[in-house]
C-alpha cells in the first residue's frame, strides 16, 4: 500500500501545486483586471472632469452675466447722474445769475434811496434859506415860518 500511496500523493502533490502555465494564466488574468479597472476609472476621472467643466462654465457664465448687467447698470446710472449734474449747474448758473441781478437792483434802489434823501435835505436847505431871505425882506411879517417835517 504504501507504493500505491506514493503516487497518489505525488499526483495530490502536482495538484496542488500551481504550474507555471497556471502561473501565467492567473497573472494575464489579473493584469486584464487591473487594465479593466484602470480603463474605467480613467473613463469615470475624464466624465467627472467634463461635469466639473461644464458647471464651473455654468456658474462662471451666471456670474459674468451678473457682472455685465451690473456694469450696464452703473454705466446707465452714471450717465444719469452726469446729466443731473449738468442740469444741476446750470440751475445753479441761472440762479446764481438771479440773485446778482437781484444784489444788483437792491443797490440800485439803496443808490436812489441815497440820491432821494440827498435831494429831501438839499431841498430842505433851500427852503429854510429861502424862508430867511423872505423873512429878512419882510420883516413886517411876525408870523414865524413852519418849520419843515
Amino acid at each position: 500500500m504504501a507504493s500505491s500511496s506514493t503516487p497518489t500523493a505525488a499526483a495530490a502533490a502536482a495538484a496542488a501545486a500551481p504550474t507555471l502555465s497556471d502561473i501565467v494564466r492567473e497573472h494575464q488574468n489579473t493584469q486584464l483586471e487591473h487594465r479593466r479597472g484602470t480603463e474605467q476609472l480613467r473613463k469615470d476621472a475624464i466624465r467627472d472632469i467634463g461635469d466639473l467643466c461644464d458647471a464651473t462654465t455654468t456658474s462662471l457664465s451666471a456670474q459674468l452675466a451678473r457682472v455685465l448687467d451690473n456694469q450696464r447698470e452703473i454705466e446707465s446710472l452714471s450717465r444719469d447722474c452726469a446729466h443731473l449734474v449738468q442740469q444741476h449747474t446750470r440751475s445753479t448758473a441761472k440762479w446764481t445769475k438771479l440773485v446778482d441781478q437781484f444784489n444788483g437792483a437792491l443797490k440800485e434802489l439803496g443808490d436812489v434811496r441815497n440820491w432821494a434823501q440827498v435831494i429831501e435835505r438839499d431841498m430842505l436847505d433851500v427852503a429854510a434859506t429861502l424862508e430867511l431871505v423872505h423873512s429878512s425882506l419882510n420883516p413886517q411879517n411876525d408870523v414865524a415860518p413852519s418849520p419843515p417835517s
